[in-house]
């Protein structure tokens, strides 16, 4: 019986880093989705998605990363999903697992990305 691939919860709000993070992943075999602010991720996670690690930049428009992890955590009762903040700023919450600096590059992004995924 074949492994699944991991699958990767990506939240930016960059339109391109979002498009190159995805097809990096994808490239990668990674199952990739996403959300372009925290309320659009949300959806995804309120629907059933279930990713083995969110990648999740903090300054976003409509749902910034701190009230999305938030809601993620008590909300949706995904204390065990892996998440990563990826941002060009100093970032704190106590639930983020790593953080990846911008601007990265294609080799950290996956490191990262390897180290954390987990295959839920």
């Amino acid at each position: 019986m074949p492994v699944p691939s991991p699958a990767v919860l990506v939240v930016e709000d960059e339109t391109d880093l979002r498009e190159i993070i995805q097809d990096v992943l994808a490239g990668e075999g990674y199952r990739v989705t996403c959300a372009s602010d925290g309320a659009q991720a949300l959806d995804w996670l309120a629907g059933g998605l279930r990713p083995g690690m969110v990648l999740l930049d903090f300054y976003m428009p409509r749902l910034d990363g701190w009230a999305f992890l938030e809601r993620m955590r008590t909300e949706l009762n995904l204390g065990e999903v892996p998440v990563v903040a990826i941002s060009g700023s100093d970032v704190s919450h106590p639930s983020v697992t790593a953080v990846l600096r911008k601007p990265f590059d294609i080799t950290e992004l996956l490191e990262t990305v390897q180290r954390f995924t987990r295959v839920p």
